[in-house]
């Protein structure tokens, strides 16, 4: 496809954005199936040419650049927040001319998109980016004003930003033919990724760790990464500490638990909550039992000593999520064996409050039961759900039984539709299920 004539390109662009999000992402993959050229096109056009510029100029950190409120640390090293205030700063004050010249190389959507193009740019927003924060050092007023700008509490961050903007085309050749995506790690293929870091890392010493990441960035299971760690420091156990690009990615992955672990720190409020919270805990467990089967980390290791401590706080939280269960539970379906005043037996709107607090722990209970014991939590989890449906049937065979000997209490049907209702959270469809057969057979009897 040719370039297309200034006038021509502004109307699309005028039109792509009077487009509402969601029908203009339907338009672009429905065009992007049938000619991906056009489809890379309307995605230009439907965004100026700033945002174009600086998403291109900041491209080897797009594998990082995750949103850290939804996404774990080790991929959120360049939040888009982070990047923005960069780009503003290199925009408006740092290198006006670098940020003019990435926008004059978007300028044309259809121009030949070549990744080392920007390289050059990078390499001196990079150099521009370490000497105004060294200058900043030695001028503590200056140096708040400029980590205000930025939006950061200190220019860790902003730093590491500028290493992986200059060392781009050392990482972009190491990971050049690596898969985009990696299942599992073979023992070929970790010997090649070791070939690969040894590359980077002779290149230039800083792009080995950031190799290291993008790399984990790849993997679906981001802790097999350490097989390749046995290759590369030659030991195969906690003395992984001692090489620090290693060491480095162990404490990121230590990070991704303690980002997981916080996932399920509280009770959900929401069902929505509540598979949230389960896939967090299953995350956690995966990492740290991860950890600790790749490599044997000793317990009283660096290594092991937080990932003990990062368990124990899972299993406390656990306890704490345990025991509000319960609570919640004694409040929907109270014990039948023990005497309950009669404004604690609720029936309408508050029965339904109830019902459905419980019903949030009982669906986090039932989705966490396979990993909990992975979490260091496994014995009391199944305790606590054995006590939860035990005290549903008990109260379910006390509502026949009562509905048999006609002594049952107003509001008994909204009671037995809580209990299938709860029974039914736990995974126990057909208990729930055989229940109200029973309840409504009593009835027609």
């Amino acid at each position: 496809m040719t370039a297309l004539a200034p006038q021509k390109l502004a109307q699309l662009r005028a039109l792509m954005r009077a487009v509402p999000e969601e029908l203009r992402q339907r338009l672009i993959g429905a065009v992007s199936a049938g000619d991906e050229t056009m489809g890379r096109l309307l995605e230009a056009c439907a965004k100026d040419a700033r945002t174009l510029a600086r998403e291109r100029f900041f491209r080897p950190l797009e594998p990082l650049s995750a949103d850290p409120a939804i996404a774990r640390p080790s991929l959120s090293h360049a939040p888009p927040a982070m990047l923005e205030s960069a780009w503003n700063w290199i925009e408006e004050v740092l290198a006006p001319d670098i940020a003019a010249a990435m926008v004059a190389v978007t300028a044309d959507p259809l121009a030949e998109d070549d990744p080392a193009h920007d390289d050059p740019l990078r390499a001196r927003a990079a150099a521009r980016i370490e000497e105004a924060v060294t200058a900043v050092k030695e001028d503590p007023r200056a140096g708040k004003q400029l980590r205000h700008r930025l939006g950061i509490a200190d220019f860790r961050a902003v730093l590491e930003i500028a290493v992986i903007l200059r060392v781009a085309p050392v990482l972009r050749e190491a990971l050049d033919g690596l898969p985009g995506e990696i299942g599992d790690i073979s023992e070929e293929l970790a010997q090649h990724i070791r070939d690969r870091y040894d590359l980077a890392y002779s290149k230039d010493p800083d792009a080995g760790v950031w190799f290291l990441y993008l790399l984990m960035a790849r993997l679906k299971r981001p802790w097999v990464i350490l097989r390749v760690f046995e290759k590369i420091v030659r030991r195969d156990d906690d003395f992984l500490l001692s090489r620090t690009d290693v060491a480095s990615i162990g404490d990121a992955m230590l990070e991704d638990a303690g980002f997981f672990l916080n996932g399920f720190a509280d009770p959900p409020p929401t069902l929505d909550a509540a598979h949230e919270a389960a896939r967090a805990l299953a995350q956690f467990a995966q990492i740290t039992i991860g950890m600790t089967r790749e490599i044997g980390i000793r317990k009283d290791g660096g290594w092991g000593r937080q990932i003990m401590a990062l368990r124990q706080r899972a299993a406390q939280q656990m306890e704490a999520i345990h025991a509000e269960a319960l609570l919640r539970m004694d409040k929907a379906v109270p014990d039948p064996h023990k005497p309950v005043a009669a404004r604690l037996k609720l029936h309408g709107e508050a029965l339904e409050k109830a019902a459905s607090r419980a019903e949030i722990l009982c669906v986090f209970i039932r989705l966490t039961r396979d990993d909990s014991s992975r979490a260091a939590a496994g014995g009391a989890h199944g305790q606590v759900m054995d006590r939860l449906m035990q005290r549903l049937e008990f109260s379910a065979g006390g509502i026949l039984s009562a509905l048999r000997n006609g002594s049952a209490e107003d509001h008994v049907d909204e009671r037995a539709a809580v209990i299938a209702r709860l029974m039914t959270a736990l995974g126990q469809q057909e208990a729930a299920s055989i229940f109200l057969r029973r309840t409504a057979a009593v009835r027609a009897a």
